[in-house]
């Protein structure tokens, strides 16, 4: 992998922020397991998790520097890589998530193509969500938001997607959304293509590709 050369209009410097406990570092992990980089995923209380590489982060379960790492990613037809399109390098750049460290986002948003806006659909916009979106809108940085834990007691998509507004001044436009919550939460409705993507196996990487449920499509 290391040997494969891109043209700058097909490699993308992404960056995930969020709130401490968003989980961005763990959606980091998830996309290194499904790009293929890692063949297992890592968890961040474990110290386990490969974007946390430092003894301090992997003692306190927090992510303290900015981390870089390098995955590929091939454009997708219903959940599959789409052959006759061509590959992607995408360098994610996975931050701090405590206030403390604030100053570590900064120096990362100065590189950035994109950015992952990661929140936890429990509590929606949180403080650091807040500050670090601040910082984004210093460096004209294009974002798209990412509702976290939908498997969570007290998941709220529609409600933490209103918080963009009211919090962030935001109009978000939607592109996806959830099919159920909580414990019955099951995959996604591509809104572009108006497909369901329902996940399933232990790890969520056995994805089926349907039509849209009666009780959603009449929304």
């Amino acid at each position: 992998m290391a040997g494969r050369e891109y043209p700058l209009e097909r490699t993308r410097n992404i960056g995930i922020m969020a709130h401490i406990d968003a989980g961005k570092t763990t959606l980091t992990e998830r996309i290194l397991y499904y790009t293929g980089v890692n063949h297992k995923i890592g968890d961040t209380h474990e110290g386990t998790a490969t974007m946390d590489w430092m003894a301090q982060e992997q003692e306190r379960g927090i992510t303290i520097t900015s981390a870089a790492t390098t995955c590929h990613w091939t454009p997708e037809k219903e959940g599959k890589p789409d052959k006759t399109q061509p590959e992607y390098r995408i360098n994610i750049i996975d931050t701090p998530g405590h206030v403390d460290f604030t100053v570590e986002v900064e120096r990362s948003l100065r590189v950035l193509d994109g950015a992952v806006g990661v929140f936890d659909a429990q509590n929606g916009v949180e403080p650091q969500s807040e500050n670090v979106w601040r910082q984004a809108d210093k460096y004209n940085v294009p974002r798209m938001a990412f509702m976290n834990k939908m498997d969570k007691m007290g998941a709220d998509f529609f409600g933490s997607c209103n918080q963009l507004i009211t919090k962030l001044g935001k109009n978000p436009v939607l592109v996806q959304i959830p099919i159920g919550k909580e414990d019955d939460f099951k995959g996604i409705i591509d809104l572009f293509e108006m497909k369901a993507y329902v996940f399933n196996g232990d790890k969520g990487d056995d994805i089926a590709v349907g039509e849209i449920p009666a009780d959603l499509a009449s929304r």
